[in-house]
Parts: C-alpha cells; sequence; structure tokens
C-alpha cells in the first residue's frame, strides 16, 4: 500500500513540474502574439509578425522594411486573401471611398504628414473597371509579377502628380495597387515586396 501511494505522488509530482515548465515557457519565453481582431471575417491588424520566409518572390525591389518588428505592423485580410507589411508609425484605413465598381478599397498614409490622401492604396474592382478607368491616359505601361501574379504597371501622371498604378487578376475581380506620391516610392516598393496572397488565386 504504501508503495503504491508513494509511485502515486511520485508521477503527480513529476506530472505537475512538466506542467509548470510548460506553462512558463508557454507564457513567459514565448510570448503570445498580439491580436487586435474586428467582429466576424473583417480583416485583422497584427503587429510585429514577419512574413514567411518561404513564399513566392515578387517584383524584384529593396528589402522588405530592414527595422526591427517593433517598426513594422502587418495587415492581414482574410475575407480577401492577402497580408502586407506597412511602417509602425502608419495609418491604414479601410472602405475610404464608395463606387459601384469598388468592392474593397484601403489606404496607407503616413500618420503624421498628410501630404497625400491616397499615398499607397488598394482597390478591388471589377474587372472592367481598370481598363476603363486608364483607356485614354497617357501612360508607360510594363509587366510586373507581384507576390508570384503577373500583372501590369502604369506610370502615368493625374493633376501635376507622378502616380502609379499595378493591376493583377483577383479570382472574379481586379485588384489595383497604387502609389500618388513619388516621395514615397521606397515604402511602396517595400509594401510590392511584403505583399502576399494567402487565399486561392
Amino acid at each position: 500500500m504504501f508503495t503504491k501511494r508513494k509511485t502515486f505522488f511520485l508521477l503527480f509530482a513529476l506530472f505537475a513540474a512538466t506542467f509548470i515548465v510548460l506553462a512558463y515557457w508557454f507564457f513567459i519565453i514565448k510570448k503570445p502574439v498580439q491580436l487586435q481582431q474586428k467582429k466576424g471575417d473583417e480583416p485583422r491588424l497584427e503587429q510585429g509578425i514577419p512574413l514567411p520566409s518561404n513564399e513566392p518572390a515578387t517584383v524584384p525591389l529593396p528589402p522588405v522594411y530592414a527595422t526591427t518588428s517593433s517598426e513594422i505592423k502587418l495587415y492581414r485580410n482574410e475575407k480577401w486573401g492577402f497580408v502586407f507589411e506597412y511602417p509602425n508609425d502608419w495609418i491604414v484605413k479601410e472602405n475610404t471611398f464608395g463606387s459601384h465598381y469598388s468592392k474593397f478599397n484601403l489606404v496607407v498614409n503616413p500618420g503624421l504628414v498628410r501630404s497625400s490622401n491616397f499615398t499607397i492604396s488598394l482597390n478591388i474592382v471589377l474587372p472592367e473597371f481598370p481598363d476603363r478607368s486608364f483607356e485614354n491616359i497617357e501612360k508607360i505601361t510594363t509587366s510586373v509579377v507581384v507576390a508570384g501574379v503577373p500583372g501590369i504597371k502604369y506610370q502615368y501622371e493625374f493633376e501635376g502628380s507622378q502616380e502609379t498604378a499595378i493591376i493583377v487578376p483577383l479570382r472574379d475581380y481586379k485588384l489595383i495597387l497604387g502609389m500618388d506620391n513619388k516621395q514615397y516610392e521606397d515604402e511602396f516598393a517595400s509594401f510590392l515586396a511584403s505583399f502576399k496572397f494567402t487565399g486561392i488565386q
């Protein structure tokens, strides 16, 4: 009887010690990711999460924000299936304008500088919209690849500003990635380099 009781207490003590060590490792050593999640399937903002390194290469551009994780944020949109990085002190605003053609849009602007309303923009539109919009604009057209998906890059002048629009297919729609301020060309390049599709294309 004494031996069974002693064995029981030893096993219990071993189990308790293992549980404490695992709990310490999980909650103290391995810092959990902090998520700010909105209701339902709406997009989430995640801070300090690097993108997986095994994702397909994109347009050859400068490194993705060669900074520490505290200086970048990761925007994730589960519904439309994409992620990208942006500077920590910039602000993402969703659905800033309404249009029959636009199914979802967002802009990424410097937090303290209001030099542009759409410094970096993303617009998911009906497939006929890009052709109609850029048809009569004088532009330089080149082929690009974003997150492994071939697309078209337009560079043009609009109201005295040098702008860029990259158009890639996104399921039944078209995705327009834009920049309307040449001053932020490096940030746009890093945005493109970090852009990944997470859903089925």
